[in-house]
C-alpha cells in the first residue's frame, strides 16, 4: 500500500513537472511582452504631451524631433531633443516646457545636429 502511493506521486510529478515548465515558457515571454508594450505605450503618451507643448511655445510645426525611450529595469527612461545644426536655440528655448512634463525617473537629452554649414534661415 505504501509503495503503491510512491508510485502515485511519482507519476504525478512526472505529469506536473513538465506541464508547469511549459506553462512558464510560455507565459514568461508573453508577460515580459505585454509590459513592455505598456512600457512603450506610455512613452507614446509622453511623446505626444511633450510634442504638443513644444507646437505651443513655438506657435507651430519646427525641426525640433522628439523621441522617447521607455524606462526599463535597467535603464531610465529618456527624452531626446534633436535639433538641426544651427538650430539649437529651438531646443534653449522648450526644454524648461520638456523638462516639466516629464517623469522624475526620465532624463532629458538634446542633441544637436552636426553639418559642416548650417542650414540657412527662412525669411
Amino acid at each position: 500500500m505504501r509503495r503503491l502511493k510512491g508510485l502515485e506521486a511519482m507519476t504525478m510529478l512526472t505529469m506536473l513537472l513538465p506541464t508547469l515548465l511549459l506553462l512558464a515558457l510560455v507565459v514568461s515571454p508573453l508577460a515580459w511582452r505585454i509590459r513592455a508594450d505598456r512600457l512603450r505605450d506610455r512613452a507614446d503618451i509622453l511623446r505626444a504631451d511633450i510634442h504638443s507643448a513644444i507646437n505651443r511655445r513655438l506657435h507651430g510645426e519646427s525641426l525640433l524631433t522628439v523621441e522617447v525611450v521607455p524606462k526599463t529595469l535597467w535603464h531610465a527612461g529618456r527624452v531626446v531633443l534633436w535639433t538641426p545644426a544651427g538650430y539649437e536655440d529651438l531646443a534653449e528655448t522648450v526644454w524648461r516646457d520638456v523638462a516639466g512634463r516629464m517623469p522624475v525617473d526620465y532624463e532629458l537629452v538634446v542633441k544637436p545636429g552636426h553639418a559642416e554649414e548650417p542650414l540657412r534661415r527662412a525669411a
